[in-house]
């Protein structure tokens, strides 16, 4: 007996709801299958990136104050949770978190004319054109190539540092993961440095940049560079009319220069942020600041230098006094 069109559209429903119910439950399998690729992505990511990102969470228990009786203060220089200064007489102080003994300076160091500060640990160049190292030692950051001399310029990495020599050529060491290490063949007339989480970015005699390492970008632009910043995965340039130009990775606006900045006489880059100096002694910030790292201190004036990593940034005054802030910044 022929089935009733009652039954027949009983019928064709459910086979529709059935229908239904599969392209659902496929639906939402292929949205599980992309969030798990997504986030098996992200992890693989994040593994390739394990040496630049710090989390900002970390045993304080580490920690050193920055010293109460501070002064004449040369330069200043950043790492990941702590901070190097150069005094006068060549001499070095560190504080912040001392996890792998960066902040521990060799008793006998000193006419130390430049510093800079890594991931966990710490440089110095002498006057004699030689380095010391010394702190976290995990990728040989802290094997100073032997008989390297007649450096006139270093930089830090998270893992690896750069040093340049009077020569105009450069010389790196430390993990080369991504290539970090491998310094172009022939590459020459180098004028400045500056080094990321894993890259390396170099300023050539022309004004011109160049790049290599993991993610590496590079500006358009024809205005002529005259300084670099790096860390983590992007890079602050200062132009020669005094503007800044950023590129690399915008997670938190890093690249989002303030409109009508201008006047800048130096740039320091942070793990997801930047700060630019400007000849009226002032200091600007901008990108993440999720622990205050851009939050620059009201009334705070005649900075001669700055300096930034991780989530701080950190300026040197006139006076040879350091003010300090954002998250990685204890005791500042």
């Amino acid at each position: 007996m022929k089935p009733t069109l009652k039954k027949r559209s009983g019928v064709v429903a459910f086979v529709r709801l059935t229908f239904l119910l599969c392209l659902l439950a496929l639906t939402g399998f292929t949205v599980s299958l992309i969030h798990a690729q997504a986030r098996e992505a992200a992890a693989e990511s994040e593994a390739s990136y394990d040496n630049v990102v710090v989390t900002p969470h970390r045993d304080a228990s580490a920690d050193r104050a920055m010293p109460s009786d501070l002064r004449e203060v040369e330069a200043i220089a950043a790492g990941e949770a702590h901070i190097v200064a150069l005094r006068k007489d060549g001499t070095v102080v560190a504080w912040g978190n001392n996890g792998a003994g960066q902040c521990e300076v060799p008793a006998d160091l000193k006419e130390v004319r430049a510093i800079s500060a890594g991931g966990m640990h710490t440089l110095a160049l002498k006057s004699d054109g030689t380095l010391v190292a010394w702190g976290g030692n995990n990728h040989g950051q802290c094997d100073v190539p032997a008989g390297l001399n007649g450096v006139k310029a270093l930089a830090a990495g998270f893992t690896h540092n750069v040093a340049l020599r009077d020569d105009g050529t450069i010389v790196a060491w430390g993990c080369n993961r991504s290539g970090q290490c491998t310094v172009p063949e022939g590459l020459k007339d180098v004028t400045a440095i500056a080094t990321g989480g894993l890259q390396t970015t170099v300023l050539k005699g022309d004004g011109t940049p160049d790049q290599w390492g993991h993610f590496p970008m590079l500006p358009i632009s024809t205005e002529r560079l005259i300084a670099i910043a790096a860390y983590a995965m992007h890079t602050v340039a200062l132009q020669k009319g005094g503007q800044v130009v950023v590129w690399g990775r915008n997670d938190y606006g890093q690249r989002d220069v303030p409109a009508g900045l201008e006047d800048v006489v130096a740039v320091a880059a942070g793990s997801y942020h930047c700060a630019a100096l400007k000849a009226d002694g002032t200091v600007v910030a901008w990108g993440g600041n999720n622990l205050g790292q851009c939050r620059v201190p009201r009334g705070l004036n005649t900075v001669r230098a700055i300096a930034a990593a991780g989530y701080q940034t950190v300026a040197l005054k006139a006076d040879g006094t350091v003010v300090a802030w954002g998250g990685n910044s204890p005791h500042r």
